[in-house]
Parts: structure tokens; C-alpha cells; sequence
């Protein structure tokens, strides 16, 4: 994408100890494929399982970038999405 940052992919430990991963994409990048390909890379990378991740429940696109990487949902919750700067429901996924 002409040498511009699209957006990032990260692991971190939570406060449960498990590996949970996070991804962000700027908007202009948006239903391009690329949070997909970004997610589907790191994840051959880190060879830990299970691994964890979060989604707002109203953001399907995320759900199914998560999904098509293998991720299942295995649990609700609610956590705070800085993008949004507010508290939201969510899933909670694994990739074991």
C-alpha cells in the first residue's frame, strides 16, 4: 500500500495470563483483505495455543476476520475499545 502504514497487529499477555491478540486497521483500509492477510501472517509467526481475542459484539467485519483465521467464539464479555473510547459488549474467541 505504497510504503504507508495500514495498521498493526499485536500479542500481549492479559491480566489472566493468556496470549491474547489485537489487531487495528485504518479506515482507508478498511474491507480491503488486509486485516485477513495481516492476521493470517502473524499468526504463523506465533506458534503458542490457545490463543485469545476480542471483538465488539455490533463489528461482524472483525468477527469474521478472526473467524477466518481460525479463531472460535467461546464466550461473552464486555471491555473497554479504546477506538471507541467506551465500554462495549463483546465476544470472546480462541484459536487453539
Amino acid at each position: 500500500f505504497e510504503r504507508h502504514v495500514a495498521g498493526s497487529v499485536l500479542s500481549y499477555v492479559d491480566e489472566d495470563g493468556q496470549i491474547e491478540v489485537s489487531y487495528w486497521i485504518g479506515k482507508p483500509y478498511w474491507s480491503k483483505g488486509i486485516a485477513t492477510r495481516a492476521l493470517s501472517a502473524f499468526l504463523k509467526h506465533i506458534k503458542v495455543r490457545p490463543l485469545y481475542a476480542r471483538a465488539a459484539k455490533d463489528n461482524s467485519a472483525s468477527l469474521r476476520v478472526l473467524e477466518k483465521c481460525g479463531f472460535t467464539r467461546i464466550g461473552e464479555g464486555q471491555g473497554f475499545s479504546n477506538a471507541r473510547g467506551e465500554e462495549v459488549e463483546e465476544f470472546i474467541l480462541r484459536l487453539d
